[in-house]
């Protein structure tokens, strides 16, 4: 009779721990609610977000990323979170994440030297190659002056970089920000 208690016990903890998992399912659908991801991404287009893509590797380069965009990100005047000298992308966002979620693309890591000359990415002194960004025009387009990226934070900007406030303008984004990987 004991065996059968014990026996019982082993399939309820079983089920609770597969319960639990499952209500920490590590996805989540979003709705695409700006431009600045054109054309990669279409105003109001329903995305994946994998929560676990990052759990036992890094954010890479070139991955769209969902995230919690630092206090002072939204709005009509982004804020940095140090004076932003003139010519030189923000280099340190507001202390504090807000609610507002948003995806753009990892263009810098930890570590890189980056600028944007003409809507382009400038990495470690080298223009990247980016076939799916639109033309950029207007002042957004060239912050030629490099700034480090720091430890534990990466750089993003939209394809739309003409339309799009990003890293440029409130700064890296912390890791502990990134929500999941996107996938269209």
């Amino acid at each position: 009779m004991w065996l059968y208690a014990v026996l019982g016990i082993a399939v309820t903890v079983v089920v609770v721990a597969i319960a639990l998992q499952l209500d920490r399912t590590p996805a989540q659908t979003l709705r695409v609610m700006s431009g600045s991801m054109r054309p990669t991404l279409a105003i109001g287009q329903l995305v994946h977000v994998d929560a676990a893509a990052y759990a036992s590797s890094e954010p890479r380069i070139g991955d769209l990323v969902a995230f919690h965009a630092p206090v002072g990100a939204t709005g009509t005047d982004p804020i940095c979170g140090v004076p932003q000298p003139a010519g030189e992308a923000c280099p340190q966002p507001t202390p504090a994440e807000s609610a507002q979620i948003f995806i753009k693309r990892i263009v810098a890591a930890p570590g890189d030297m980056v600028s944007v000359v003409g809507g382009s990415v400038v990495r470690n002194g080298v223009i990247e190659r980016e076939p799916f960004t639109a033309t950029c025009t207007g002042s957004g387009c060239n912050f030629p002056v490099p700034i480090h990226v720091p430890a534990g934070e990466w750089f993003v900007m939209g394809d739309d970089r003409g339309a799009s406030d990003d890293s440029r303008y409130w700064g890296p984004v912390p890791a502990a920000w990134i929500v999941g990987k996107v996938r269209s």
